[in-house]
């Protein structure tokens, strides 16, 4: 498969210079569909080839003092997605906010190698498109996705990072297989744009998410920009 990565260079390399602080934050419950994504990564040496349930992860946040982003994560709780097939731990945990780029943690991590700028870029335009469609809202909240369509968005972020891996619905998911779908041919038809204050919480011991931080201006907050406006792009055969 062929894929185009745009990367907005002017917003990402503004965004880059948001203060991000560590914050605590403890896993309560995903919203999707169990048992709805197969990874497959045992033809390039790796060892995972099972069905992973996917949706909408819910955190709890665990102190008052650290890091808040826009929308749903200026409350106590917020919804997002995981970037990486490590286990979820329970209880509260310690994460550093930093660019997807850097991820996972540990490197290479469950299931491929570490991240680059292009996974980094691939990521935020799945999440951008999944905004376009209203699925969900530019904070990462649902806004009109089913449980399918959550589980449908995890399975095409995993896709984008996991290169070494087969990723697809798992057997008998048709409503997953159909969101999926949907998301991969909104990217093969439309500009694909990036969000630049779309980062990643990471953490050695426990599953690594997606995470929404402030942006410097209001004007700025939930931006999404066309990867029209791209610095340089690149081809990605899958």
């Amino acid at each position: 498969m062929k894929k185009s990565t745009a990367i907005v260079t002017a917003a990402l390399a503004f965004s880059s210079g948001i203060a991000m602080a560590d914050f605590k934050a403890a896993f309560t419950q995903i919203t999707g569909v169990s048992g709805a994504i197969h990874v497959d990564n045992t033809a390039t040496g790796g060892t995972v080839n099972s069905d992973f349930g996917a949706g909408h992860f819910g955190f709890n946040y665990a102190d008052t003092d650290g890091e808040r982003g826009n929308g749903q994560f200026s409350g106590g709780s917020f919804n997002t997605f995981c970037i990486e097939l490590q286990a979820i731990a329970g209880g509260v945990h310690e994460y550093s906010v930093d660019k997807i780029s850097n991820g996972p943690n540990p490197a290479p991590g469950a299931g491929g190698p570490a991240y680059d700028a292009a996974d980094e870029a691939e990521v935020m335009a799945v999440v951008s498109a999944a905004v376009a469609m209203g699925w969900i809202n530019s904070d990462l909240s649902a806004a009109s996705a089913t449980n399918e369509q959550l589980a449908g968005i995890q399975g095409m972020i995993w896709k984008m990072v996991l290169d070494e891996a087969v990723v697809e619905a798992a057997a008998g998911q048709t409503d997953v297989a159909t969101a999926m779908a949907d998301i991969q041919d909104y990217l093969d038809n439309n500009t694909w744009g990036t969000m630049s204050n779309l980062r990643a919480m990471l953490n050695a011991d426990t599953q690594d998410q997606l995470f929404i931080v402030p942006l410097p201006t209001a004007a700025f907050a939930g931006l999404i920009t066309l990867g029209g406006l791209a610095g340089f792009s690149r081809i990605r055969r899958r």
